[in-house]
């Protein structure tokens, strides 16, 4: 069986939705506590913005906000991942932002 090609794209926005809908799920309650003496509420206040940042730049025609903001997602999830505590569900949880962050960091918009 030959893969669908066309249906590419619309995989594409399904990473993106499935990374808005994880850093919802993960990061968007600490964000709302608005704790400046956290460093996790930093790192998550950036990961909330650049994820945002990655869903607009699916609408660009250039993918470079695509690519920095994948980026930055990878760059954050990794940093989180070793501030988090060591278990295997902490592993999956910050594993899924990261693996799409590395994803558009690495193709950017091409479809």
């Amino acid at each position: 069986m030959e893969p669908l090609k066309s249906l590419v794209p619309f995989a594409k926005w399904l990473l993106r939705i499935t990374l808005g809908l994880a850093v919802y799920s993960i990061h968007f309650s600490r964000v709302l506590n608005f704790d400046l003496s956290s460093v996790n509420w930093f790192i998550s206040t950036l990961i909330t913005l650049f994820a945002v940042l990655l869903l607009v730049g699916g609408f660009l025609k250039k993918s470079k906000l695509t690519v920095v903001s994948g980026l930055i997602l990878f760059v954050l999830s990794v940093i989180m991942f070793f501030l988090a505590e060591p278990s295997l569900s902490s592993g999956i949880l910050h594993s899924t932002p990261a693996a799409i962050g590395f994803y558009f960091m690495a193709r950017g918009n091409k479809g």
